[in-house]
C-alpha cells in the first residue's frame, strides 16, 4: 500500500519534476506562474486518505499572460502526451467530470493520453471567476463586504510554486480584510448575538426545546464565526 502524500505536496513535487520540465522543453520561452490556490481541501490542508476518492490528485494550475492564453490548447494537449501515468503511486490521469463536475483517479489505459488535471487560466479570468471582482481592481469597501472568510482563507493558504507574473502579489492583496471592514463584520456579528442571546431561555420557558435548540446553534455559529473573524 502506497503511503499517503498530503495533497499540496503531491501537487508541489508533480510540478517541479514533472510539469515544470514538460513545459520548460516544449514551450521555453513561455512566461507562467503556478501552484495551486481556491477549493480543494488540500488548499488548506485538510485532505487525509479519504479525500483521494473524489476530486484529488496531483494537479497543477498555471497562469499565462493574456497573449499566450490562445495556446491552452497546444500546451494542455502536449502534457497529454509527454505526462507519466503515475506520479508517486498515483495516477495523473482523470476520469470526464461526472454531472456535477467531479473527476476521479482512475488508471490509464496502455498508450492513451493522459486526462491531466493541470489546468489553465489567467490570473484575470480566475479570480474574476472564483471572486467574482478583478484581480487588479482597487476595491471599494462594498466590494470587500462580497467576499466570504472561507474564499480569503483558500487564497491565503494558496502555495505558488513559480511565480514569473505577479501572482503572489495578488495573493497579498487579498490576503485578509482591511481593519476597518474587519472590524465592521465583527460588531456585525455581535449585533446578532445581542439580538437572539435572550431567546435561548425563554423559548425553554415556554417548553419549545426544539426552538431553544436551533438559536442556541446560531448563538453558536456566530460564536464560532467571531473566533474565525478574531484570530
Amino acid at each position: 500500500m502506497k503511503k499517503f502524500i498530503k495533497g499540496m505536496q503531491l501537487s508541489e513535487l508533480f510540478y517541479k519534476e514533472v510539469v515544470k520540465k514538460i513545459i520548460k522543453k516544449e514551450f521555453p520561452q513561455l512566461k507562467y506562474s503556478a501552484g495551486i490556490i481556491g477549493y480543494g481541501s488540500e488548499v488548506l490542508g485538510f485532505d487525509t486518505e479519504r479525500s483521494t476518492d473524489h476530486h484529488w490528485g496531483p494537479r497543477v494550475m498555471l497562469f499565462l499572460k493574456a497573449k499566450d492564453y490562445k495556446n491552452r490548447e497546444k500546451i494542455s494537449e502536449s502534457l497529454s502526451q509527454k505526462l507519466p501515468p503515475t506520479f508517486k503511486g498515483y495516477s495523473t490521469h482523470f476520469s470526464k467530470p461526472d454531472e456535477i463536475g467531479v473527476q476521479l483517479l482512475e488508471e490509464a489505459k496502455k498508450d492513451q493520453k493522459i486526462n491531466h488535471r493541470v489546468e489553465i487560466f489567467t490570473i484575470n479570468s480566475f479570480f474574476q471567476e472564483y471572486l467574482n471582482i478583478p484581480p487588479h481592481k482597487n476595491l471599494t469597501v462594498y466590494d470587500w463586504l462580497t467576499l466570504s472568510e472561507q474564499k480569503l482563507r483558500t487564497i491565503q493558504s494558496a502555495k505558488i510554486f513559480s511565480d514569473n507574473l505577479g501572482l503572489k502579489k495578488i495573493q497579498e492583496k487579498f490576503r485578509y480584510y482591511p481593519k476597518d471592514v474587519w472590524l465592521y463584520l465583527i460588531s456585525c456579528e455581535w449585533e446578532k448575538i445581542s439580538q437572539e442571546e435572550a431567546f435561548v431561555g425563554r423559548c425553554g420557558e415556554v417548553n419549545d426545546e426544539l426552538g431553544s435548540s436551533m438559536i442556541a446553534s446560531r448563538l453558536t455559529q456566530s460564536i464560532m464565526r467571531l473566533c474565525f473573524l478574531m484570530e
